[in-house]
C-alpha cells in the first residue's frame, strides 16, 4: 500500500514537472517569435502597439498599455492600449497611477498582486469607496525603459479578478520581452527624429525666414514642375512678379525692422489672396512672386489688379501709432505663350512686364 502510495506521489511530481517545462517552453517560444518579430523596421508606434499585443496574449492580459511619462511628471501619454486599438495619445494623470509613479522613480520593475492590499493604493482605494467606483482590475505590473536621452516609457500590464495574480515569473517574463524591445524601439525613435530633423531642415532650405514664404530656390523647382505639367495636359500657368513701390524709402525713413514688418505684411495679403493650389514666394529684396496654376493671362491680370488694389488701400502699422500706405507694380506672364520655352524665359517675360509697369509710372499692373 505504502508502495502505491508512493509511486502516485512521484507520478503527480513527474505531471507537474511536465506542465512546468511545457509551459517554460511555451513562455520561450512567444519569446523568441516576439524577439524575431520586433528587429524588423517598424515605427514607434508599431512596435509599442505590437509589444503590448503579444504580451496582452502570452500573459493572457485584460489591459496592456504604453505611457510616455518621465520621472516627476504630472502627466503622462498613452500612445497605444491593447484593450482600446484605437486610443492615441491619450494625456492621463499620473497621481491615479501609482504603479507607473513608482516604476518611473525607482527605474526598477513594480508589482502588485494584489490592488486590495498594496499600500500604493490605499488613498485610492479610500477614493473609489466614497465616490461608489467599481474596479475590477485586481494585479498590476509597470515595466519601466528608456525611450531617449530625455523621454522614458512604462508597460502598465493588468490582470482582473477573474484572472490569477502576477507572479514574480509573469515579471521576469514580461520584463524580458520588453527589454528585447528596447532596442527596436530606441533605433525606431532615432531614426524617426532623424527623418523629422531633415524635414525641418528641408523646409528651412526651401523656406524666407522673415516671410515664411517659399524662396527662390524652391519657387524654381516648383515653376519647372508645373510648367512640366502645362505641356502634358494643355493647361495654362500663369506668374505674377510683385515689386513694392518705393521700398527703400521706407527703409530710410523708418528703419529696417519697419522695412521687415512690411514685408512680412504683404506676404500675409498675398497669403490671404491666393487659391490653395496657388504658390506664394518672396523672389528677394521687395519683390515677391505668385504662381497660379490653370490660369490664363486675363484671369491673371484681374488676380493681379485685386492685389494691387488690396496692397494699396492697405494701412501697414508701424510700432503702436504710426500707420502708411504703399503701392505696388506688378508684371504678368503666361505660358505658354511665344517664345517662353522654359522658367528663365517665364521670368524673363514677368520681369519686363514690371519694368513696363514701374516706366509707365508705378502702381500698375502690364502683361
Amino acid at each position: 500500500m505504502n508502495e502505491l502510495q508512493s509511486l502516485k506521489t512521484a507520478l503527480r511530481i513527474a505531471e507537474a514537472e511536465l506542465q512546468r517545462v511545457r509551459e517554460e517552453g511555451e513562455s520561450r517560444a512567444h519569446l523568441v517569435d516576439i524577439l524575431h518579430e520586433v528587429m524588423g523596421d517598424l515605427p514607434t508606434d508599431e512596435i509599442f502597439h505590437f509589444l503590448a499585443r503579444r504580451l496582452a496574449r502570452a500573459l493572457r492580459l485584460s489591459h496592456a498599455s504604453v505611457i510616455r511619462a518621465n520621472p516627476g511628471a504630472r502627466t503622462g501619454i498613452v500612445v497605444t492600449a491593447f484593450e482600446q486599438p484605437y486610443l492615441h495619445d491619450l494625456e492621463i494623470e499620473l497621481e491615479r497611477y501609482p504603479e507607473v509613479v513608482a516604476a518611473l522613480n525607482g527605474q526598477i520593475p513594480v508589482l502588485i498582486p494584489d490592488l486590495d492590499s498594496s499600500p500604493l493604493y490605499s488613498q485610492l482605494r479610500d477614493s473609489w469607496a466614497r465616490e461608489g467606483t467599481r474596479v475590477t482590475v485586481r494585479s498590476v505590473m509597470a515595466l519601466p525603459f528608456p525611450i531617449d536621452g530625455e523621454t522614458m516609457g512604462v508597460f502598465l500590464l493588468r490582470r482582473t479578478s477573474e484572472e490569477p495574480r502576477f507572479d514574480a515569473a509573469d515579471v521576469e517574463f514580461a520584463s524580458t520581452v520588453v527589454r528585447s524591445g528596447v532596442a527596436a524601439i530606441q533605433r525606431a525613435n532615432a531614426i524617426e527624429l532623424a527623418r523629422a530633423d531633415n524635414h525641418r531642415l528641408e523646409a528651412l532650405a526651401h523656406t524666407d525666414p522673415l516671410t515664411q514664404l517659399v524662396n527662390r530656390r524652391a519657387l524654381t523647382i516648383r515653376l519647372v514642375a508645373e510648367m512640366e505639367r502645362v505641356r502634358r495636359y494643355n493647361a495654362p500657368l500663369s506668374m505674377l512678379l510683385i515689386d513694392l513701390d518705393h521700398f527703400k524709402l521706407i527703409n530710410d525713413t523708418y528703419g529696417h525692422i519697419a522695412g521687415d514688418d512690411v514685408l512680412a505684411a504683404v506676404a500675409t495679403i498675398l497669403q490671404c489672396a491666393v487659391r490653395a493650389v496657388d504658390m506664394v514666394a518672396r523672389y528677394g529684396g521687395e519683390e515677391f512672386v505668385v504662381v497660379l496654376p490653370e490660369t490664363g493671362r486675363h484671369g491673371a491680370v484681374a488676380f493681379a489688379e485685386r492685389i494691387r488694389e488690396k496692397i494699396a488701400t492697405h494701412a501697414f502699422q508701424l510700432g503702436e501709432s504710426q500707420q502708411i500706405h504703399i503701392t505696388t507694380s506688378i508684371g504678368v506672364a503666361t505660358y505658354p505663350s511665344p517664345r517662353l520655352e522654359s522658367v528663365e524665359d517665364l521670368f524673363r517675360a514677368a520681369d519686363i512686364a514690371l519694368y513696363r509697369a514701374k516706366g509707365n509710372g508705378r502702381n500698375l499692373v502690364c502683361s
